[in-house]
C-alpha cells in the first residue's frame, strides 16, 4: 500500500501489518498481557480471591523482595491506565480499519400493483435487487485514510509508554534522593546534638560564652527543621513512586538502584539526528501529512458519482407474461462538486507539512536543553565526586587527627563532619537533576525499552560515577 511505501522502512518493522484488527503481528507481549489484564480488572475490579478467601491485588509486585528501576517501570506498564486507554484506541481505528472497507450492502425491493382488482386479476408484481457501485476508488482510499489512523494510534501507544517510563524513572531516584537526604538530616540532628552538649559542657566550665550556647541550640532547631521536612519529603516521594507505577498504596521494598548509575549518552549533535531520526513525534507528523494527501485525493473523488444499478423479473397477471428489469441510475453533480471539503483538504496538507517542522524545531528546542541540563548536571557531579567530597573528608580526616593529638577543639571536629554531610546532600541533590534530565533525554531518544526484555535486570547498564 502507499501510505507504507511512502513513510520510512523502520516505521514498518515497528508498526507491522494492519490487517487484522485482533491478531497484529506488531503487538509486544507487554501490550497483550495489559490488555488481557485489563479485560479481567473489568470483570474483577483489579483483584482476585485465592482459596482461603483472602483478597490479593494483582499488581505485579507481590513476588518481589527489593524494587529496581526496571521492576518498577514494568510494574508501571502493566498497571496504567492511559496505557489501558491507548490500547483501546487502537482496537477502535482496528475497527473503523474494518469498516472502512466494506462495500454498500445491496438492496432488495418487492412491488405489487394492482392488487384486489375488480376484474379479478392483480397487475405486475416486480422482484428488484439494487446495488450502489462505489467508483473513483473511494472505498480503497478511505480504508487507507483509516489504516493511517490505525499507525497513529499505535504510536500513540508507544509514546506513551516511554512517557510513563520517564515518570516512573524520576519519580524513583526522587524517592531514592530523598531517602538519601533523610539518612544525611539525620545524622546532621546527630552533630547537632552533640554540638550542643559540647557548647553546653564549655559553657558550663566557662569557656564559652552565652550567645555560643544560644548558636548551638539555633543550629540544632535548624537541623531538626530540615530533618522533619525530609521526612516529609521521603514520604511524600514514595507516594509520588507509588501512584506513578499504578498503586494504590505505598510500597516499602526497599529501592536498589543506586543513583550513581548512569545512562551513557553520546554528543549533543549526534543525540539530536539520533532525535531527529527515532523520535515517534516525526513518524506520526509524516503519518499525518500522508493521511492528509489522502483525504484530500478522496475528497476530489468524492464528486465522482456513484452508479446505482438494479436488476429483476417482472411478471404481468394481464399479460400473463414474464420480463426483466433492468435500471441504472447516477447522481450529476451540477451544483454540490464538493469544492468546500477539497478546499478544506487541500489547507488541511499544507497545515499537516507546518506540522512537522514545527515538531522538528519543537524537538530541537527540548533535546538541547535537555542535553545541556544533563551536561551542566554532569559536570557538577563529577566536580563533587572527584574533587569536592574527598576534599572535605580529607579535611575531616585530618581535622580528626589533630583532634585526637589535642591541636583543636570538639567544636571544630564537628563543623568540619558538618560540612561533609552537607556536601553530600548537595551531590545528591545534583544527581537528581542529572537523572530527570536523563530520563527526559531517553524519552526523546525512544532508542531503549527495558520493559520490553524477557530478563530482569537489578541494575541498568551505562557509566558508574566513581
Amino acid at each position: 500500500m502507499k501510505i507504507l511505501i511512502t513513510l520510512a522502512p523502520g516505521l514498518c518493522l515497528i508498526l507491522g501489518s494492519c490487517a487484522d484488527p485482533l491478531g497484529r503481528s506488531w503487538d509486544d507481549p507487554t501490550y497483550r498481557s495489559l490488555k488481557d489484564r485489563y479485560t479481567e480488572r473489568d470483570k474483577q475490579s483489579a483483584k482476585i480471591t485465592s482459596t482461603d478467601g483472602a483478597t490479593t491485588s494483582r499488581l505485579g509486585i507481590e513476588s518481589l523482595d527489593a524494587l529496581s528501576l526496571d521492576d518498577a517501570i514494568r510494574i508501571a506498564i502493566q498497571n496504567s491506565p492511559q496505557l489501558r486507554r491507548a490500547g483501546y484506541q487502537i482496537d477502535v481505528a482496528a475497527g473503523r480499519v474494518t469498516q472502512a472497507g466494506l462495500y454498500p450492502n445491496p438492496t432488495f425491493i418487492f412491488d405489487a400493483e394492482a392488487l384486489g382488482s375488480e376484474a379479478g386479476s392483480g397487475g405486475e408484481t416486480i422482484y428488484r435487487l439494487e446495488q450502489e457501485i462505489v467508483l473513483g476508488g473511494k472505498t480503497r482510499i478511505a480504508k487507507r485514510i483509516a489504516q493511517a489512523d490505525q499507525l497513529r494510534t499505535q504510536i500513540d501507544f508507544r509514546e506513551e509508554e516511554y512517557a510513563t517510563a520517564s515518570r516512573v524513572t524520576k519519580a524513583y531516584f526522587a524517592a531514592v534522593a530523598a531517602r538519601d537526604r533523610l539518612a544525611c538530616r539525620k545524622d546532621l540532628v546527630h552533630l547537632a546534638d552533640r554540638f550542643l552538649d559540647s557548647v553546653n559542657t564549655q559553657f558550663r566550665a566557662g569557656a564559652a560564652t552565652d550567645p555560643d550556647r544560644l548558636r548551638a541550640e539555633v543550629l540544632r532547631e535548624q537541623a531538626v527543621i530540615d530533618l522533619d521536612s525530609a521526612q516529609l519529603d521521603a514520604e511524600a516521594s514514595i507516594r509520588y513512586l507509588a501512584s506513578a507505577m499504578g498503586l494504590d498504596s505505598v510500597t516499602d521494598l526497599p529501592l536498589t538502584t543506586t543513583a550513581e548509575i548512569l545512562h551513557h549518552f553520546p554528543d549533543r549533535d549526534s543525540i539530536l539526528a539520533l532525535v531527529l531520526e527515532r523520535n515517534n513525534r516525526i513518524t506520526l507528523a509524516r503519518i499525518n501529512i500522508e493521511r492528509a494527501r489522502l483525504a484530500h485525493r478522496l475528497a476530489k473523488t468524492e464528486p465522482i458519482p456513484n452508479l446505482f444499478a438494479s436488476l429483476g423479473p417482472r411478471y404481468s397477471d394481464i399479460d400473463n407474461e414474464t420480463t426483466v428489469d433492468l435500471g441504472v441510475g447516477i447522481e450529476i453533480p451540477f451544483f454540490d462538486r464538493n469544492q468546500g471539503s477539497i478546499q478544506s483538504a487541500f489547507a488541511e496538507r499544507l497545515s499537516a507539512a507546518a506540522s512537522l517542522r514545527t515538531v522538528e524545531l519543537d524537538l530541537r528546542d527540548k533535546t538541547t536543553q535537555a542535553w545541556s541540563t544533563y551536561e551542566s548536571c554532569r559536570i557538577t557531579t563529577t566536580r563533587y565526586q572527584d574533587e569536592l567530597l574527598p576534599k572535605a573528608e580529607r579535611t575531616l580526616e585530618l581535622t580528626r587527627q589533630a583532634y585526637e593529638l589535642g591541636m583543636v577543639d570538639s567544636l571544630r571536629y564537628l563543623d568540619a563532619q558538618q560540612v561533609v554531610i552537607e556536601s553530600r546532600i548537595a551531590s545528591i541533590d545534583a544527581l537528581q537533576k542529572l537523572h530527570d534530565a536523563a530520563a527526559t533525554l531517553r524519552e526523546l531518544l525512544q532508542d531503549d525499552a527495558p520493559w520490553l526484555d524477557s530478563q530482569n535486570s537489578n541494575q541498568p547498564t551505562g557509566e558508574v560515577i566513581q
